[in-house]
């Protein structure tokens, strides 16, 4: 038998206001860990709509180089440690590749 339970946070925002601030964080946190060649670059952040859902799209690539441990960065080949991420946003829905 599986007992499911189901736990309700009140905010103290409205919905919208959840989503500005979310992407706002997320924003925030993109531009805190970049600088020197290091962090994240965003190549595209523009607004999509595709079978009656919009939302935001991002393309973004981690350079990840300073991040990992020392003897990694060793091991691993030229270009291992860039990540490209192509998201699309539709709160509360994203999908990520």
């Amino acid at each position: 038998m599986v007992l499911i339970k189901e736990f309700r946070v009140v905010l103290p925002c409205s919905v919208e206001e959840y989503q500005v601030g979310q992407l706002f964080s997320v924003a925030e946190a993109s531009k805190n860990n970049t600088g020197g060649g290091e962090g994240i670059e965003v190549l595209k952040n523009e607004p999509y709509e595709r079978e009656g859902e919009r939302g935001q799209f991002t393309h973004k690539i981690y350079h990840l180089q300073s991040k990992v441990p020392g003897f990694i960065k060793m091991f691993a080949p030229e270009g291992s440690l860039v990540v490209h991420e192509r998201a699309w946003n539709a709160y509360p829905y994203c999908r990520t590749e």
